[in-house]
């Protein structure tokens, strides 16, 4: 997926662009140039083209759209696509990892709004530009706020399971108010969680989620 000109337009009226080497926020390890291009080959008192600034730009893109497929296991509409490159753009892909990690759509919409600070201080451009990723990951949506993303399983899980059909279930234990992360990986953790569901809605307490606890975690409340 490819992000869209209207939002490579909007990171770029967001990030600015300047020429000569600069530090948003004192504290920063690197130099910042062009248009938000950031790192170790910026140094004080570079300066660069404004043609460089936009091929930096183009190849800075790239980097943060691989960072995004990678890093999102949940399918993405292009808004939602669009919205996650722009944050990552500003915030890196490490807060990416977190701020997608055992959170749905709306988890992951309202989270965005808690990273505009910097150095510890709310900072007025970076709340602006959280409430518009915001909105654009929202408008994006194609799922019910309490609508599981991941397909329902047609394999028995259990534990030692990995992927998609583990995400699924610990998202419907996480509905039925169970606290578990959605990573993929059934431990410990879920395989508890999945015994006292079972236990609670008097089906077999073994652990394992086949065609009856499966069922029972569609259908119930």
């Amino acid at each position: 997926m490819k992000t869209t000109q209207d939002t490579l337009n909007k990171i770029a009226e967001f990030e600015g662009i300047r020429l000569k080497a600069y530090k948003p926020v004192a504290a920063e390890r690197y130099w910042t140039i062009g248009i938000g291009h950031y790192g170790a080959d910026v140094t004080e008192g570079m300066t660069i083209t404004r043609e460089r600034a936009f091929e930096l730009f183009r190849q800075d893109i790239q980097k943060y759209e691989q960072a995004v497929e990678k890093n999102v296991s949940l399918k993405l509409s292009q808004p939602q696509f669009d919205a996650l490159v722009s944050f990552t753009y500003n915030c890196g892909a490490g807060n990416l990892r977190k701020l997608v990690l055992g959170r749905d759509y709306q988890q992951i919409a309202d989270a965005i709004l808690l990273y505009n600070k910097g150095s510890g201080k709310v900072l007025p451009g970076l709340t602006r530009r959280r409430k518009w990723e915001h909105d654009l990951f929202l408008s994006g949506s194609t799922e019910k706020k309490n609508g599981n993303p991941y397909a329902v399983p047609t394999k028995i899980i259990k534990k030692g399971s990995k992927g998609n059909s583990v995400r699924w279930l610990q998202y419907e234990l996480s509905r039925h108010g169970y606290h578990v992360i959605i990573d993929g990986v059934f431990g410990i953790k879920t395989e508890a969680c999945v015994c006292d569901f079972q236990r609670v809605n008097d089906l077999t307490v073994d652990g394992i989620v086949g065609d009856r606890t499966r069922a029972e975690l569609i259908n119930g409340k």
